[in-house]
């Protein structure tokens, strides 16, 4: 399957004119973590060197004892030095909450974020347990 999921991306990369190194590390390895009967997958930003004006792909997952969750919540707390400096939820939603899976863009981040050294946090919680999953990113021109 893995041998099937490279070839079919170095034929996008052939089509679109990128070389299969560079299609290969445009996919993002998801990342998985887990509180008690919460588990959680993030398939993370592309890079951690974004632009400025870009919208960066997020995708989650989330299970609850092996099901998908009903209701649980998440927002984006970018941290700088340690310490939270922005709490941000997805589609502008405080009271965002989802049902096993969404997707989201982040950013654009804005000129003022360019050379900081940034960490997004995303937070996923349902049924009293949460994921917290970190994301260095170091906004570029």
């Amino acid at each position: 399957m893995e041998r099937a999921l490279r070839l079919r991306l170095a034929l996008v990369a052939v089509v679109f004119g990128l070389t299969p190194a560079l299609a290969l590390a445009a996919k993002p390895k998801p990342m998985t973590a887990s509180s008690g009967p919460l588990k959680v997958t993030l398939v993370p930003p592309p890079t951690h060197t974004p632009t400025a004006s870009a919208k960066v792909p997020i995708s989650v997952t989330a299970t609850l004892s092996g099901k998908p969750v009903r209701g649980a919540t998440a927002k984006y707390e970018f941290l700088f030095g340690g310490a939270v400096v922005s709490t941000q939820y997805p589609r502008y939603d405080k009271h965002f909450t989802f049902d096993g899976h969404f997707s989201d863009t982040l950013g654009p981040f804005g000129a003022e974020a360019e050379g900081e050294p940034l960490t997004v946090r995303f937070v996923i919680a349902d049924a009293g347990h949460t994921v917290n999953f970190n994301w260095a990113i170091d906004v570029a021109r």
